[in-house]
């Protein structure tokens, strides 16, 4: 071989340690994040906590993480954008270290093409599985067209793992400029149920279970079986019709406990397996205020305030011969207080965009939720939707109609007649319709759908039905026969 010599130009991101630490802190909840920071006080004698950055009088109890005094009505009637309380709740470090500008910053995720995928994943586990999806998919998808389509995709996915909408409806709700063909997008839900859980993303339960058993092994006893019951014959393996069902096919007993037992095996719900245990709700950010003076702060109960010890900091200044351990301590507590900084900027940029959008939601409650996606919110705050996805998991808001998680203000879209509307904002108000229907006069699931056509929200009958029974509301028939039940058992 002949040895050549090139010059060339490359560019490229150093993943450094400072930047896989900023990445995962976005991603800490605040109960999580209040043991790094414990935990960082016990093993960094340079850190220290900064309790004048936290004004309460002394003997008096740490603020509580009610809502505010709502601010003055606005004069007039347009609505005054969604004011922050960036001031009030971010302590700017003063440290002699060549930081990048915070506003630059996007959590090692800039949009350009090309950056390595590795700068994207996070260092502790994922529990929302289409987070864990994102993250999975994030290795093996290479072009940025695919990687917005997959994206696409999964936001359109529901708790429980399925499709909420389908493939015609999602490739009606993509920007027209995108240009995509429904075989293009069918490749890409194929790439997207390649990711674990087996059966994410399936449109229908069909779907999921024969995903499941496609990754079942060869020669599995009851496989065939079992894909041919679940392909044709579903609905009555759901009835139990097993002694025609075994006539029909031919098939011997044995066989057929063999499939029905492998089909046991299989999860209906793949979404579900991976929902984030019970865990005490402290709300990372707060809304107060009322319509058109809307206000979005950092709750100031769990935000961690840490700083540099002056003496010591002064000390290995003043020594040039300091040890080399107590230096990276040092820059270890550097990096983790401007970490902090940079998460609490962040998250206090993105809940600003996301309630500039769901205005109707802080008016009118659940009722005036609006669609929205983590492209949009990215979009505007100038950062990859990776990003906006970590920093809005496990993180709460404190709204005047309760503490909602951050995930639930991104909801899906439904198109309407006249406007386009949420699949939370359809649940508010089939539960106000039912709410307010006559007791021994229920209304069917019909009736419901035209009085919400009658609101300029046309929906099927059967998406009525889905979301009735995830909201655990019955029928209209056992809904008539339990107002009867409770007539008899009062008049007797």
């Amino acid at each position: 071989m002949k040895a050549t010599t090139r010059m060339g130009v490359s560019q490229n991101v150093a993943l450094t340690p400072q930047l896989l630490q900023s990445i995962r802190l976005l991603q800490l909840s605040a109960i999580e994040l209040e043991q790094e920071v414990e935990s960082a006080l016990e093993g960094n004698v340079l850190l220290e906590r900064d309790e004048s950055a936290i004004p309460t009088a002394a003997g008096a109890e740490a603020p509580s993480p009610q809502l505010a005094d709502p601010a003055p009505q606005a004069a007039d009637s347009t609505e005054a954008p969604v004011s922050g309380c960036d001031t009030a709740a971010i302590e700017r470090v003063d440290a002699d270290y060549d930081w990048s500008s915070a506003e630059a910053w996007s959590g090692g995720e800039p949009g350009e093409d090309g950056e390595p995928l590795e700068a994207r994943r996070a260092a502790a586990p994922i529990e929302d599985t289409r987070v864990a999806a994102l993250e999975q998919l994030e290795l093996v998808i290479t072009s940025p067209r695919e990687w917005q389509l997959a994206v696409a995709i999964i936001e359109v996915v529901d708790d429980n793992g399925y499709l909420e909408v389908s493939l015609d409806t999602l490739l009606s709700q993509l920007p027209a400029e995108w240009q995509v063909s429904m075989a293009e997008l069918e490749a890409a839900l194929r790439t997207v149920q390649g990711v674990e859980p087996t059966g994410f993303a399936a449109r229908d339960l069909r779907e999921c279970l024969l995903l499941q058993l496609e990754a079942v092994k060869a020669g599995t006893p009851g496989k065939n079986l079992a894909e041919t019951l679940v392909a044709d014959h579903l609905e009555r393996v759901a009835a139990r019709d097993f002694a025609n069902l075994r006539s029909e096919l031919g098939a011997t007993e044995a066989k057929l406990i063999a499939a029905m037992e492998l089909i046991r095996t299989l999860d209906p719900k793949p979404g579900a397996s991976r929902i984030e245990p019970a865990q005490a709700v402290v709300p990372d950010l707060i809304v107060s205020g009322v319509a058109g003076a809307w206000k979005v702060e950092l709750n100031p109960v769990n935000l961690p305030k840490l700083r540099i010890n002056g003496q010591y900091e002064r000390m290995m200044s003043a020594n040039a011969a300091s040890h080399k351990g107590m230096k990276d301590q040092l820059q270890q507590a550097r990096w983790l207080v401007r970490g902090l900084e940079m998460r609490h900027e962040t998250l206090l940029k993105t809940a600003r965009v996301v309630f500039e959008r769901q205005r109707e939601f802080l008016k009118r409650g659940e009722e005036g939720m609006l669609p929205l996606t983590l492209r949009e919110v990215a979009d505007a705050i100038a950062m990859h939707e990776s990003t906006v996805c970590r920093v809005t998991s496990s993180k709460f808001v404190a709204t005047p109609w309760g503490v909602y998680p951050m995930k639930a203000f991104f909801p899906s879209q439904i198109q309407g007649t006249e406007a386009d509307t949420s699949g939370i904002a359809v649940r508010a108000m089939i539960r106000r319709i039912v709410d307010g229907e006559k007791a021994g006069a229920p209304l069917c699931d019909g009736a419901i759908a035209a009085i919400l056509a009658r609101n300029g929200v046309r929906i099927a009958r059967r998406t009525i039905a889905k979301y009735r029974e995830a909201m655990k509301i019955a029928p209209a028939k056992e809904r008539k026969l339990n107002a009867a039940r409770v007539a008899v058992r009062m008049a007797g």
